[in-house]
C-alpha cells in the first residue's frame, strides 16, 4: 500500500509541477508584445528520496520559483542611449520651429527686407526731391521693421511654449520617480516573502527607460530589490527618500533663464529631453535673438548717424530716422516726426556751424545723405567692424540651419543604437512564440504523462484492494 501511494504523490507532484510550468508558458506567450517583459521560465526542484531497505526512493519533483531572465547590461545601455535620443529629439523637435521662421524665400525673409530697404534708399538717391520715393521708403521701412517684430515674437512665443513644456515635463519626471517608488516598496514587501516580482520588476524597468529619456539618472539596485536612483551624483530616490524636481525662472546677465532645481539646489541637464529643452531655451535661441538684436541696433545708430547730419526737402535736420530708443528687434521702429512728414526724410547733405547755429542745406536736389545711407549695405559696420548686415544674417542662418541638421543627425544616430540595443535585449530575454510553443507541447506532453500515471496507480491500488478484500 505505501509502495502505492508514494507512486500516486510522485504522479501528484509531476502533475501539478507540469501544469505550473505551461502556466508560465502561457503567461510569456499572452506577455510576448508587452513592453519591457522578460520571459520567465519554470523552475524545477528534485523533492528528493527516502530510504527503503535496499535503496534511496525518490519523490518526486517540485517548482521552485519562476526564474527571469536577466538583460541588465543592455537595460544599461539602452538607458544611456535613450538619455542622448530624448535631448536630440527634443531639440530637433523645437529647432524645426525656429527655422521655419528663417526658411522664407525672396521677399520674406529679413534679409530680403534689409535689401528692400537699402533699395528704396537707392531709388530715393536717384530722385531726393521726389515725396513719392519717399513714401516708398517708408514702407519699406515699415516693412522691416515689422520683420523684425515678428522674428522677435515668434522666438519669444516659442520661448514661452518651452517653459511650459519644461514644466509639463518636470511634471512627468517627478510622476515617474513616485510610481517607481512605489514599485520599490510592493517588490520590496513582495520578495521579502520569498517570493519573486518578477512582473513588478518588469513594470519598473519600463519607468526607468522613459525616466531617462527625460534625463540622465543612474540606476543602482539595493539588497531586498529596491532601486537607488541619482543624477549627477545627487540622490532622487532612496528608500524613505524622494527628492522632487523644480523648475523655476530666473535672471541671469540680463536675460531670463530656465533653470532646474533638486532639493532647492540648480542642477545641470546635459542630456535626456530636459537637457535638450534647456539648451534650446538658454543657449541657442538668446544666440539667434542676439544676432537679430545686433542687426536692429546697427541699422538704428547707423542710419541715424547719417541721417541726423542730413537736411530733408524741407530743410529740416537733426532728425532722427529711427526711434533712437529703439535698439533691438522688440522694439525698433521708425521716428514719428518722419512718418507724420515725410519731406523730413533727408537725402541731401549741407553745411554745419554749430558754433554760430547755422544749418544750410545742399538743396533738394543733393542726394549725398540718400547715397551713404543706401552704402551702409555693404560697408563692415557690425561685430566690431567685421561683417556687414548680411554677413551677421547669413552667419545667423547658417547657424541655425546647422543646429536642426546636427539635431537630425544625432536623434537618427542615437534611434539607430537605441533600435540595436532593443533587438540585443529581445535576443536575450524575448519570448519566442515558436520556442514557447515548443515547451508548451513538451509540458503538455508530461502532463499526459503524469496523468497516466495516477491512472496506473489508481488501478494498482485497485487490484490490491480487491486480492486482500
Amino acid at each position: 500500500m505505501a509502495g502505492i501511494s508514494d507512486l500516486l504523490n510522485i504522479a501528484k507532484s509531476a502533475l501539478f509541477a507540469q501544469q505550473s510550468a505551461m502556466n508560465v508558458v502561457n503567461h510569456n506567450i499572452a506577455n510576448a508584445d508587452t513592453e519591457g517583459y522578460s520571459k520567465q521560465e519554470i523552475q524545477f526542484r528534485n523533492i528528493g528520496a527516502i530510504a527503503n531497505m535496499r535503496d534511496q526512493i525518490g519523490r518526486g519533483v517540485d517548482s521552485s520559483g519562476v526564474r527571469q531572465r536577466q538583460a541588465g547590461f543592455a537595460n544599461q545601455r539602452i538607458r544611456q542611449e535613450s538619455t542622448s535620443l530624448g535631448k536630440w529629439s527634443a531639440s530637433r523637435r523645437i529647432l524645426e520651429q525656429v527655422e521655419t521662421l528663417f526658411s522664407g524665400a525672396g521677399e520674406s525673409d529679413l534679409n530680403a527686407a534689409i535689401n528692400n530697404f537699402f533699395n528704396a534708399w537707392e531709388d530715393l538717391s536717384g530722385n531726393p526731391e521726389s515725396i513719392e520715393f519717399r513714401g516708398q521708403l517708408l514702407q519699406k521701412a515699415q516693412a522691416l521693421t515689422g520683420k523684425f517684430h515678428e522674428l522677435n515674437n515668434s522666438m519669444g512665443e516659442i520661448k514661452d511654449n518651452l517653459n511650459m513644456e519644461i514644466n509639463g515635463t518636470v511634471n512627468q519626471a517627478n510622476n515617474l520617480l513616485q510610481q517607481v517608488e512605489g514599485l520599490n516598496n510592493t517588490i520590496e514587501a513582495t520578495e521579502l516573502r520569498g517570493q519573486r516580482a518578477n512582473d513588478l520588476r518588469d513594470q519598473r524597468g519600463v519607468l526607468l527607460r522613459q525616466l531617462s529619456g527625460l534625463m540622465d539618472i543612474e540606476v543602482h539596485e539595493q539588497p531586498g530589490g529596491a532601486v537607488q536612483v541619482s543624477h549627477n551624483g545627487l540622490l532622487l530616490l532612496d528608500r524613505g527618500t524622494r527628492l522632487p524636481l523644480e523648475a523655476k525662472t530666473s535672471a541671469k546677465n540680463g536675460e531670463l533663464y530656465t533653470e532646474i532645481s533638486i532639493d532647492g539646489k540648480v542642477t545641470t541637464f546635459d542630456k535626456g529631453e530636459l537637457g535638450g529643452l534647456l539648451n534650446v531655451r538658454n543657449e541657442l535661441i538668446p544666440s539667434y535673438q542676439n544676432d537679430i538684436n545686433t542687426i536692429a541696433k546697427g541699422l538704428v545708430e547707423r542710419v541715424n548717424e547719417h541721417h541726423e547730419n542730413g537736411f530733408g526737402s524741407d530743410g529740416s535736420t537733426g532728425t532722427s530716422f529711427f526711434n533712437p530708443n529703439g535698439i533691438n528687434a522688440g522694439n525698433i521702429d521708425l521716428n514719428q516726426e518722419v512718418l507724420d512728414s515725410p519731406e523730413k526724410i533727408a537725402a541731401a547733405s549741407g553745411i554745419h556751424d554749430y558754433i554760430n547755429n547755422i544749418h544750410e542745406s545742399n538743396g533738394v536736389g543733393d542726394n549725398s545723405i540718400a547715397r551713404k545711407i543706401a552704402q551702409l549695405r555693404d560697408v563692415t559696420l557690425l561685430n566690431k567692424n567685421s561683417a556687414t548686415f548680411q554677413d551677421v544674417y547669413s552667419n545667423l542662418y547658417a547657424n541655425v540651419g546647422f543646429d536642426t541638421s546636427e539635431a537630425k543627425q544625432n536623434e537618427e544616430s542615437h534611434q539607430l543604437l537605441v533600435n540595436q540595443l532593443d533587438n540585443y535585449r529581445e535576443s536575450l530575454v524575448g519570448v519566442s512564440i515558436d520556442e514557447e510553443m515548443a515547451d508548451l507541447m513538451k509540458f503538455q506532453n508530461n502532463y499526459a504523462a503524469a496523468a497516466k500515471l495516477i491512472t496506473v496507480a489508481n488501478d494498482s491500488m485497485k487490484t490490491l484492494l480487491s486480492i486482500v478484500g
